[in-house]
């Protein structure tokens, strides 16, 4: 968690997805903090291009003295991309409060609800299928009025996890929209062999199919192969990762990530991009913060909420004023900014405060 406080006492605040925390906070720290201290709030924009910079020029070389010439690779990219998105978000967040806006109506949105999808559907203790409590899982997200359901595949050989698709789609019925997260598990071959297996259940998206080395040209293969449109996008740190998954890849679902890298302002030109591709928008996890931007955005299409509080313990206990979710749509308030703060208890549950 990162807060921006102005000299009048207002706070923004941002979150961060990303590790190893030491190194995220110390770029922060020791790097960020003096292009952001003095700054007008409302320059997100500025503030975005003069962090970004400290990725790709001699700039970046003041956070790893001791790492080489930053063109040699050094520099920590992932941790300087996560690093902004706190910046960022934060930031967004403050201009929200001090125009008294949210930040989805600030985005020039139309609405304040966006739908959503229970994710969830792991496997069990030990790895193993655990086919009964998975169909009781996903059917009680169904009970709660999700009519949008997402379970993990690439686990167990094809066949198993067949078998858990087709229990899940015997209980859930055939008006319940089924999407499967491999977690980057295949390689070409076996992914396109999957796909195959599980296009007989009527499945909405396959999510990151492919191994991480071979997730933008090979899984161009995979989409061109199969006809369960495919989803990505989570992992990547920039607009220019997600256009080559737009351009070469043949995804119809763009999960970008604005807490894991970029924040808001690089989310938008991604999601920019997406629109001009006709590829929608489904970014991964926290909808406290993406539903503002699911909702702003002509693309947006749907969020990924756990309604689980042993898959997403955050989400009941360090939040204030989170967004409700009723009937598988999250309704975001009018309150400044993105209208959450944080629980005192919830911090001091699982903080660790490192700066």
């Amino acid at each position: 968690m990162v807060e921006l406080r102005t000299n009048e006492g207002v706070t923004g605040i941002g979150e961060i997805h990303g590790r190893p925390m030491e190194k995220i906070v110390e770029i922060l720290r020791d790097g960020f903090a003096s292009t952001v201290i003095g700054r007008n709030p409302l320059e997100s924009e500025a503030l975005y291009n003069d962090l970004f910079a400290c990725t790709c020029s001699r700039q970046g070389a003041r956070f790893h003295r001791g790492g080489g010439q930053p063109h040699f690779g050094g520099g920590a990219k992932p941790q300087m991309m996560a690093a902004i998105a706190g910046i960022d978000i934060a930031l967004w967040d403050l201009k929200g409060k001090l125009l008294g806006q949210p930040v989805w109506r600030l985005l020039g949105g139309g609405k304040s609800t966006a739908p959503a999808y229970a994710s969830g559907g792991y496997y069990g203790p030990e790895g193993e299928a655990a086919i009964d409590a998975l169909v009781e899982e996903m059917a009680s997200y169904v009970a709660l009025g999700y009519s949008t359901v997402k379970m993990k595949v690439g686990g167990l050989p094809i066949s198993a996890d067949v078998e858990r698709v087709r229990a899940v789609r015997d209980s859930a019925g055939a008006g319940v929209t089924i999407l499967l997260d491999a977690n980057q598990a295949y390689d070409i071959q076996s992914a396109i062999a999957a796909a195959r297996a599980f296009e007989p259940y009527g499945i909405g998206w396959f999510e990151e199919p492919l191994h991480w080395y071979d997730s933008v040209f090979g899984l161009g293969q995979v989409s061109h192969a199969i006809s369960i449109a495919t989803a990505s996008g989570e992992s990547e740190l920039h607009r220019w990762g997600c256009r080559d998954l737009i351009e070469h890849a043949g995804i119809r679902v763009m999960q970008f990530d604005c807490t894991r890298a970029g924040g808001v302002t690089e989310w938008l030109k991604v999601a920019a991009c997406a629109a001009a591709h006709g590829v929608v928008m489904a970014p991964h996890h926290d909808a406290q913060i993406h539903g503002h931007l699911v909702a702003a955005v002509p693309n947006g299409h749907i969020l990924e909420v756990f309604p689980n509080p042993l898959r997403d313990p955050l989400w009941e206990e360090l939040f204030t004023g989170r967004p409700n979710v009723t009937n598988g749509v999250v309704h975001l308030s009018d309150s400044p900014g993105f209208g959450f703060g944080l629980n005192a208890i919830g911090m001091q549950k699982y903080a660790t405060r490192v700066c």
